[in-house]
């Protein structure tokens, strides 16, 4: 079943630098090392973390989420987590409100890809291709943000990763800002 939904999520990702399959490779790895000594269900992590950037709208958790819903029962996924998986997704974003073990590891793995270098890679990457950015202070404003976000990381594993990733971040919006003063 991993391997069917891991497909999905290259297949209907590919070719997005910021948010496909990497992505969501890196984010399922990093929900498993937050979640290091905490029970979860690996299943539905697994497939909330490959599916929960499926789509790329404005509302893209709920468009994700449902999008899940139909490739989990199309696959024959246990229907009694189906729901768990949607609700991970739904709620993975900053300010979403996880509450479920799984969509909180989710959750914390999303923003902890959303820092540090990938981070800043995927954030500028992202500020044109999702937002439309056209100047590098927005990009700025935009990196600032997702560092405010990382003050909502649950876990406690999850803040001790964070700590070197948003040093660096602070250290590239910083130098970053010195060079555009130019």
């Amino acid at each position: 079943m991993k391997n069917v939904i891991q497909q999905y999520a290259k297949d209907l990702t590919a070719g997005r630098l910021a948010s496909g399959y990497e992505h969501s490779y890196r984010t399922y790895h990093l929900a498993r090392q937050v979640g290091e000594g905490i029970d979860y269900d690996d299943e539905i992590l697994h497939a909330a973390c490959f599916l929960h950037d499926i789509e790329r709208m404005v509302d893209h958790p709920r468009g994700s989420a449902e999008k899940a819903r139909a490739i989990l029962t199309e696959t024959g996924f246990p229907a009694g987590k189906v729901s768990g998986v949607a609700e991970a997704i739904v709620s993975h974003m900053p300010g979403g409100d996880p509450r479920s073990v799984e969509a909180r590891l989710l959750h914390d793995a999303n923003l902890l890809d959303s820092i540090g270098a990938v981070g800043f890679a995927r954030l500028a990457i992202g500020a044109f291709f999702w937002y439309h950015y056209r100047s590098l202070e927005q990009v700025i404003g935009m990196v600032e943000e997702e560092l405010g976000n990382a003050e909502e990381l649950i876990y406690p594993k999850a803040r001790e990763l964070a700590r070197d990733k948003k040093a660096f971040l602070r250290k590239a919006v910083d130098q970053l800002k010195r060079e555009l003063a130019m």
